[in-house]
């Protein structure tokens, strides 16, 4: 299985802490905004991240660590690509004043280097009601859902998957499930973002991560037509023709006419024929 890497921080060994009486001991927080200096940019040679807004390739924004007016507004939780998720780990353990040195690898054999001064941090003063309020924890799932979707459709499925993680992460822990509609709220928005976080895995060929998905689904909507459609696939990849079957086999009983169905059924159904072969051939051997 392949594991999705949200970042990848190659170095961050140094952080030089400005001591001053005036420099903030809280950290910044996501929904924070971050107004950051960047300079003595490099980028390797092999480096490819075009998705990134401080880094891509037609424009890195470099400024020096003395002047304010080269500075740009990083929003905490916002990126969307691996490059930009790395730059925002390491302002997310900056105080006011520091200097960060950083390496950020493009998830492809690329780098970025360079240094990050963090000048100012504006707090969202939003979220500190967000924990404690459930309904603006489900419009933020929901928000965080449609940006994945957009992604997707991009086709940019590793980004798509990191948002989609978000989202799922905002109504992981309701204050109140029984409260008037939240939980039906929950419910639907949690199996529709698992099936749309399957369909990511599917596309990145990680198919066990998909099955796992998709049976956290069935667990929360037993019978959801593209969660065993989609379990239906990662059986047939991962060679497990029985369970793709059987997977298929339902959605073809409450849909005839799902010719995604009729496929993964015709090739498990060939699977489990040649499994049935090769052990007859491997039996032979045995006691011949």
């Amino acid at each position: 299985m392949n594991r999705l890497p949200v970042y990848e921080l190659i170095r961050d060994s140094n952080i030089y802490r400005n001591t001053s009486p005036g420099s903030s001991v809280i950290l910044p927080l996501v929904g924070d905004k971050c107004t950051i200096v960047i300079y003595d940019v490099q980028v390797s040679e092999n480096y490819n991240c075009k998705f990134s807004v401080w880094f891509s390739e037609k424009a890195v924004v470099v400024g020096t660590p003395e002047e304010d007016t080269s500075s740009v507004v990083l929003e905490l939780g916002s990126a969307d690509c691996i490059i930009d998720r790395g730059l925002e780990m390491l302002v997310s353990k900056m105080r006011v004043g520091d200097i960060q040195e950083f390496c950020l690898g493009d998830g492809q054999g690329g780098t970025i280097t360079g240094c990050v001064r963090l000048l100012a941090v504006q707090k969202c003063v939003a979220l500190r009601s967000w924990h404690t309020d459930d309904q603006m924890k489900l419009i933020e799932a929901a928000r965080q859902k449609e940006a994945g979707n957009i992604l997707f459709r991009q086709k940019r499925y590793m980004d798509a998957f990191h948002r989609f993680n978000l989202s799922i992460r905002s109504v992981l822990f309701l204050r109140d499930e029984k409260a008037e509609g939240v939980r039906e709220k929950r419910d639907i928005l949690y199996s529709t973002v698992c099936n749309n976080m399957a369909a990511c895995q599917l596309k990145l060929h990680n198919y066990e991560h998909a099955r796992v998905l998709a049976t956290k689904v069935l667990t929360v909507d037993p019978s959801n037509l593209k969660a065993f459609l989609r379990r239906s696939q990662a059986f047939v990849e991962l060679k497990m023709f029985d369970n793709a079957f059987v997977d298929a086999r339902y959605v073809l009983d409450h849909c005839p006419a799902n010719t995604l169905a009729k496929r993964y059924l015709d090739k498990a159904a060939r699977g489990i024929e040649d499994q049935k072969a090769n052990y007859k051939v491997m039996v032979k051997r045995m006691f011949h």
